[in-house]
């Protein structure tokens, strides 16, 4: 987060607002494109914390292999989709001015190299989140989370243009893959030989498959306003937006970190000790909400005199308010990642699935409607309610989870 204050202002002033409505999209693609690995970065986790707490270590070598392979393809797919239709991305569907439009096509071909790289890495990060080895997750995770603002920074000493920005993404992208290679082939090491096994990888399969559903519709729901804004209104005002947006975004990584770890806990636990889980689950509620009541409180306070400082008067008059509402989206974001996290350790990625599909023509609606109303403004509107939605859904079957523990106990 303290990254992207510094940063980003030195980005908008070197670039150009529009340059880096274009940047901030390509962060959104390769963000997105990161989650669809068919759920198996999530599903490995769950699995492999699983067969450790059930002490089926056999399984989790075939299970690794098997869900590469298929991250591999997977990702030379989505690079080939992306690349095959960058044309009509840049010159159809986005409102470019006509200076940028060729950097903007050789960017977008960076980006779809990046893709791969991602999905693989999801992966990676998913048996070593599910081995419980947070401390090497973490340890490529800051330097990758900081480099994917100070790489573009650093590219932009040489050019604005935006291919030689996007192209600094690809090359971090490119170091931190190599070494969680390095790190998932040490864990594994000491795991027995791999057996392979039918139904072992129908499960993972089948929880991949409902995470994935997921994993398609919420970042949809997450970043669809942007394609939006850019699309109906400008990509000049997307700046506005997703500066505020990703900046606060930034904050989740503490709840995040914390959820990732309750996540495997959640997943080890629940077959021999399902009460360990409901009090983990509490106490992780409240942790999250001790967080994020002074931070929502601070930002909403002081949302216009920070944006003033950091990006000037005239950025901040058109900002502050979105900052406002998006604050208090995250809060409820922040506080459903608790039972979201429950409910896909128990293994019913189903549910949050199901929740997802119907949210998402709500969503659409009111995006249409509140941009519609109140322009730049109603797509903050738009996702604080949705997200709101979601929150509620997810405690209501958390809620019955933990009635039904307490039946059994």
């Amino acid at each position: 987060m303290a990254v992207g204050l510094l940063t980003i202002p030195m980005l908008i002033a070197g670039m150009g607002i529009e340059r880096f409505g274009m940047l901030s999209i390509a962060w959104m693609i390769v963000g997105y494109f990161g989650v669809l690995d068919m759920g198996l970065g999530r599903a490995l986790t769950q699995r492999v914390a699983y067969k450790i707490g059930s002490g089926e270590l056999h399984h989790i070598k075939a299970l690794v292999l098997v869900s590469l392979s298929v991250v591999l393809i997977l990702g030379l797919l989505s690079a080939s989709f992306v690349s095959l239709f960058a044309e009509k991305l840049i010159y159809d569907l986005f409102n470019i001015s006509t200076i940028y439009l060729a950097e903007s096509l050789k960017g977008v071909y960076w980006v779809a190299a990046t893709i791969p790289l991602v999905i693989i890495s999801t992966a990676l990060f998913g048996v070593l989140e599910g081995q419980q080895y947070f401390g090497w997750t973490a340890l490529v995770r800051a330097p990758l989370n900081l480099l994917m603002f100070v790489a573009p920074l650093i590219a932009l000493q040489w050019s604005a243009d935006l291919d030689v920005i996007f192209s600094s993404l690809f090359w971090v992208r490119s170091v931190a893959l190599i070494a969680l290679i390095i790190i998932v082939y040490g864990s594994l090491k000491i795991m027995p030989k791999p057996e392979f096994s039918w139904q072992e990888t129908k499960l993972l399969f089948s929880f991949g498959g409902w995470i994935t559903v997921s994993n398609i519709i919420s970042p949809v729901m997450v970043y669809f306003d942007r394609f939006y804004i850019a699309s109906v209104l400008s990509v000049s005002v997307v700046a506005f937006y997703t500066t505020p947006v990703d900046l606060l975004v930034k904050f989740l990584l503490v709840p995040l970190a914390l959820v990732g770890v309750m996540f495997a806990v959640f997943s080890t636990e629940w077959s021999k000790h399902p009460q360990r889980v409901i009090e983990s689950y509490k106490k992780s509620v409240w942790i999250i909400l001790i967080i994020m009541v002074p931070f929502t409180l601070l930002t909403i306070l002081f949302a216009k005199f920070g944006l003033s400082l950091w990006l000037g008067s005239e950025f901040a008059e058109q900002s502050y308010f979105i900052t406002q509402i998006i604050a208090l989206g995250l809060f409820m974001n922040a506080m459903a990642m608790v039972p979201y996290a429950l409910v896909q350790g128990i293994g019913r990625a189903d549910i949050t699935a199901k929740f997802h599909l119907a949210e998402m023509p709500i969503f659409v609606f009111l995006l249409w409607f509140f941009v519609d109303s109140f322009g730049l403004i109603g797509a903050a509107y738009a996702w604080t309610i949705r997200v709101t939605i979601d929150a509620i859904l997810l405690y209501w079957y958390s809620f019955r989870v933990i009635k039904g523990v307490k039946c059994v106990i």
